[in-house]
């Protein structure tokens, strides 16, 4: 294996690293974890037991993963970020330090778990569900009427949505990034 392991980083028993990747200075991976072919871990980021980093995922400066969470494949969690224990992101996710994010399953018709995330940077909410990623709301609306129509999945995820909207926490999200100035 073609692994690069930093100084002073620690590797938990029974971790696995994959071909290629990158585990950073100072950086902890913890029991049990499975580091992803190409993926790179973060100076001094922490990775809990039994955690899971996709193939070519990035894990950001001082970033803590919680134990037995799962970071999907190509994902980006950035500087100093906290993701909780068991939490599932998606494929191709980008999450920062300040940006809101909602996770919540299993749900559809693959009882997948979603995710929500509002870009800081960006001031837009993204989704990833099931097999659909970093669709914006109106295109998710679209794919669950397309997909689901008035099924219980189509009536779970319109109550999802819903909830996400109107959550105090994303209105505080979008009232920071327009004083920010970069939504409107």
């Amino acid at each position: 294996y073609r692994a690069s392991i930093g100084y002073r980083a620690s590797i938990g028993y029974g971790a696995s690293i994959g071909d290629g990747a990158s585990i950073g200075y100072g950086a902890s991976i913890g029991y049990g974890a499975s580091i992803g072919n190409g993926a790179s871990i973060g100076y001094r980021a922490s990775i809990g037991y039994r955690a899971s980093i996709g193939y070519r995922a990035s894990i950001g400066y001082g970033a803590s993963i919680g134990n037995g969470a799962s970071i999907g494949d190509g994902a980006s969690i950035g500087y100093r970020a906290s993701i909780g224990d068991g939490a599932s992101i998606g494929d191709g996710a980008k999450y920062d330090a300040n940006d809101w994010m909602m996770v919540a399953g299993p749900q559809g018709s693959r009882n997948a778990w979603a995710t929500a995330i509002y870009s800081h940077t960006t001031g837009v909410l993204r989704w990833w569900v099931g097999c659909q990623y970093g669709l914006t709301t109106a295109e998710l609306r679209v794919s669950i009427e397309r997909d689901h129509g008035t099924s219980e999945h189509g009536d779970d995820y319109r109550a999802l949505v819903d909830f996400v909207e109107s959550h105090p926490g994303l209105r505080r999200a979008r009232e920071a990034a327009c004083i920010a100035g970069v939504a409107s």
